[in-house]
């Protein structure tokens, strides 16, 4: 297997996209109220700081896999980045969701909310990465 090289920087800068685009997109201004109702969860909950710090370390490890898949594949281009996010979205993230709403009975307005989030979020971050 050959060596693969892997630029961390970048890892931690779209983990930190990530991050961003989760924030804005879970805000109020978005769908961050839509959200809450299908969830259940009312304004006066919070998550403490440490729910953030899990929040990063899974985009860490997202970020790195997109990277790590992208320099095996020798992307070098945003377009192919943002394709090969798509096609693992759609093969490993929505097939995963959309479990919930086939076997549990989630609202499929919840997954779309979901599932747009992992998308926009994997779309940026690969074409970052690919860059």
């Amino acid at each position: 297997m050959e060596q693969i090289q892997i630029d961390l920087l970048t890892v931690v800068v779209v983990a930190i996209l990530n991050m961003i685009i989760g924030a804005a997109w879970y805000s109020k201004w978005l769908f961050g109220p839509a959200w809450m109702k299908l969830k259940k969860i009312n304004e006066s909950k919070t998550h403490g700081r440490l729910s953030i710090v899990y929040a990063f370390i899974v985009s860490l490890v997202i970020a790195y896999f997109l990277a790590y898949f992208e320099a095996y594949l020798g992307v070098t281009t945003v377009i192919d980045g943002m394709y090969v996010g798509f096609c693992l979205w759609l093969g490993f993230v929505a097939t995963t969701q959309i479990s919930a709403v086939i076997w549990c009975e989630t609202p499929f307005k919840l997954f779309s909310i979901d599932s747009g989030f992992k998308l926009l979020s994997f779309l940026v971050m690969s074409g970052v990465i690919g860059a």
